[in-house]
Order: C-alpha cells, then sequence, then structure tokens
C-alpha cells in the first residue's frame, strides 16, 4: 500500500483513517477544509496512481451539481417548485397510477414524485427519454407524499435544465462542476481523461475495474441521458472538497421531510432532500447539522458535506466495495470517517 503526503500537518487524524481504511479498498481520499485551512489524506493499493487531483466517478454526488443549477434557473425564469413539470418539460409526465394528479418539479427533485429505478436507470439514447418515462418508470404509490429514492428524477431534471437555459445540459451545469470535472468526461482535458482512476469492486483478493478502465468516451449525441445526470460527474478530490466548500452557500430549501426523526429513512440516510442535497437537522451519524450528499455506485462509495456550525467542508472517497455490496446505508467505515471530522470541528 503506497501513502501520499498531505497538505498540512494538522490532518493527524484523517492520516492513519486513511491508511486504515486503504487495507480493504483499492483507493481512500479524505479531504477536509476549514477556515481556509484544506487538508488532504490519501492512501491506495500499490496497483493505483493517483492523487488529489486524480479523476473518477463520484456517482450521486453529482445531484448536488444537478439540484443547485436548477436552483438557479428557477430563480432566473422566476419558476416556483409547484410547477408542473411538464410544463417545463414540454410533455406530459403523469403516473398512471393518478393521471389526474400534476408531478410538480420539487416532487421530482425531492423523490416524492413516484419514480421508481428499481427495473433500471439507464435510459437509453434511442427513442426520446419521453419515450422512456411513459413505460414502467412509475409506483403505484401516490406522488408528493411518497419518497422512494430513485435517480431517474434527476435525468428528468436534466431535460429540464437544458429547457429552461437553452444550452446542453453540459453546458449549463459547466459554472458549478469545480477543478475541470465534467458529466461523463464532457469538457474534461485529454490529459486528465488519460489519468483517470477507474472505479473497483473488490473480489476476494482482487481488484476489478468497473468503470473508466478505460475512461467512457465524452458524450456527444443523443438525448440529456448521454451525461449520466444522475452520477456521471468525474471530480478529483480536489473538485470534491471545493463542490463541498461551495455548499455554505447553497439553496437548502427542503422539499421533502420525513416525520419520523432523524432515523426517519433507511436507517438515517435521508431526513430531509433538497435540491440534490441531503439535510439532517440532526443526524444519527453526526454530533451536528450537515448538509451535502452520498454516493455510492459500481464499488465507489464517497460523500461531500458542509457543518454551517464548525464551519467545517469534508469530503471522502473510498473505491473498492465489495462486490454485491450495494447497501446505500452509511458503512462503518463511512462512521469512522464522520468520526474523525466531527473531532477536528470540535477542536
Amino acid at each position: 500500500m503506497m501513502e501520499r503526503e498531505t497538505t498540512d500537518t494538522d490532518a493527524s487524524r484523517l492520516e492513519p483513517l486513511a491508511r486504515s481504511l486503504a487495507e480493504k479498498f483499492a483507493f481512500c481520499g479524505l479531504a477536509v477544509s476549514r477556515g481556509g485551512q484544506r487538508r488532504f489524506a490519501i492512501a491506495h493499493q500499490p496497483f493505483v496512481y493517483a492523487d488529489k487531483w486524480t479523476m473518477f466517478r463520484v456517482a450521486s454526488v453529482s445531484k448536488i451539481v444537478v439540484g443547485q443549477t436548477l436552483t438557479r434557473l428557477l430563480a432566473v425564469k422566476e419558476v416556483g417548485w409547484d410547477a408542473d413539470v411538464s410544463d417545463l418539460l414540454g410533455w406530459r409526465l403523469r403516473n398512471p397510477a393518478f393521471p389526474d394528479v400534476p408531478i410538480t418539479i420539487g416532487a421530482v427533485a425531492g423523490h416524492s414524485a413516484g419514480l421508481d429505478d428499481r427495473a433500471g436507470y439507464l435510459v437509453p439514447q434511442d427513442p426520446s427519454i419521453q419515450h422512456f418515462f411513459n413505460h414502467n418508470s412509475f409506483s403505484k404509490n401516490q406522488n408528493r407524499t411518497y419518497f422512494y429514492y430513485s435517480n431517474l428524477g434527476y435525468v428528468i431534471l436534466a431535460e429540464v435544465i437544458e429547457r429552461l437555459s437553452g444550452q446542453t445540459f453540459a453546458q449549463a451545469v459547466a459554472p458549478l462542476v469545480p477543478d475541470g470535472g465534467g458529466f461523463n468526461w464532457s469538457g474534461v482535458s485529454a490529459d486528465r481523461v488519460a489519468q483517470a482512476l477507474p472505479t473497483y469492486r473488490r473480489d476476494g483478493d482482487r481488484f476489478v475495474p468497473q468503470i473508466d478502465a478505460p475512461p467512457v468516451p465524452a458524450a456527444t449525441e443523443g438525448n440529456v441521458a448521454r451525461f449520466s445526470p444522475q452520477g456521471g460527474v468525474r471530480l478529483s478530490l480536489e473538485g470534491m472538497l471545493a463542490l463541498a466548500e461551495g455548499l455554505a452557500d447553497a439553496d437548502r430549501k427542503v422539499l421533502w421531510h420525513h416525520q419520523d426523526g432523524p432515523r426517519a429513512y433507511l436507517d438515517g440516510v435521508f431526513q430531509h432532500y433538497g435540491a440534490g442535497l441531503q439535510i439532517f437537522d440532526a443526524p444519527a451519524f453526526y454530533p451536528r447539522p450537515l448538509v451535502g450528499h452520498f454516493g455510492n455506485a459500481y464499488g465507489f462509495n464517497g460523500g461531500v458535506w458542509y457543518d454551517a456550525q464548525a464551519g467545517l467542508a469534508f469530503a471522502y472517497a473510498l473505491n473498492g466495495l465489495a462486490l454485491g455490496d450495494e447497501d446505500d446505508r452509511f458503512c462503518v467505515q463511512e462512521r469512522a470517517i464522520f468520526d474523525a471530522v466531527a473531532q477536528i470541528g470540535d477542536d
């Protein structure tokens, strides 16, 4: 296992944690920012070549970019979250179980529109996404009252972003994608693409690449799903931390909230949800309120978070989850990271 030096000697809590976590992962990156000081700790297996500028797929952390871009566009266009998303799409979107109930843009962003991705969320490039969403993409639960975390909603939001902005999705979200990153490598420089870190799964003693080995070609043609808006942004650890720092100014309007307290949905993973943000007044896993988003796909496990009370932004990336591990609940390793960062915030 190889190690990289941190940018700040005060990262003493992060360094040993990164080393210990990397024993079971291909790559572990931890990053904290507070009071203008940035700290990084990276450890990885010998076959990995990566530092804080190396890019990789960050899964549902991408939803922060989508949700916050949409928030800005809605404000400019003076459109409210209660608007019928069909009016913004230019085609009718309804849950077949409730054909007379409008689906609001807020319900789509807050995962309460009745969309269900258990049959899959990889939208074909042809035909249109309208065709896809008119076939088998809804549950029979009442929208606006039932929360189901569905990647499909953020494909819809990407289409809305294109229509509101008059740009391609990649162009519209670019101002909020830090460190030269991009969705499905769109707009990322060739040299950084060439140095991409694949996403791995651990299979016994082996690490098997799942994504970006080699990197997928930059999206050029097809419908908006070609950018994988639900989880396809490529960022570095540096970029993840910049995204976390930007949450200090994020729009934190709650679009869905659970009534049953901090251990509400999926063992506390969701308490409130906003525009691409998980919002916690009282997390079960951290001593202060948090806002941000997790990511879990293809063996990547990570998160981007902001602790306003402590003025602390942080990010983490674990690469190499075990095959068959699809559990979205915060794992033991993540909870160890939250504990270490909480102590930094206490200082």
